[in-house]
């Protein structure tokens, strides 16, 4: 699994998951990549920062302090979690009320691990949390700002 930061021809910014950079190659060839914000397939790869893998006895070569980034305002994280949820809806299998029963059986390897996204109770993701199953709460942003 590769995961790129990629830009839009209007400027937006999102992840892109994908099973390797042929994968890539070929999604974006086809126009198969779409900017969550905008719906732009005019899209391109932006430039990361790598790991390296350094010898023991080499001392690691201290990094320049950047500056903090400020704090996104509210309008801005609205913006983040609207992306979020777009890109959730578009790229994963919705289980609706069924979510904490299919990732239990994904968990288990009953069935074919994949992207899902839902609802639970509370006591389904208690349950959840007290069998280490991983899953991520989304607050549902506010459209009628």
């Amino acid at each position: 699994m590769v995961i790129y930061d990629l830009t839009c021809d209007n400027s937006h910014s999102f992840e892109g998951w994908f099973s390797g950079p042929e994968n890539y190659q070929e999604q974006l060839s086809q126009n198969r990549i779409e900017c969550p914000v905008c719906g732009s397939t005019a899209i391109t790869k932006l430039l990361h920062a790598c790991a390296v893998h350094m010898k023991k006895e080499e001392a690691p070569v201290p990094r320049a302090r950047r500056p903090t980034p400020a704090m996104p305002g509210p309008e801005q994280l609205r913006e983040a979690l609207i992306r979020v949820h777009h890109y959730v809806q578009n790229n994963f299998e919705d289980v609706g009320a069924h979510f904490a029963e299919e990732a239990r059986r994904i968990h288990e390897g009953e069935i074919d691990e994949r992207p899902i996204h839902g609802t639970a109770t509370a006591e389904e993701r208690e349950a959840l949390d007290d069998d280490s199953i991983p899953y991520m709460t989304l607050p549902k942003p506010e459209l009628d700002s």
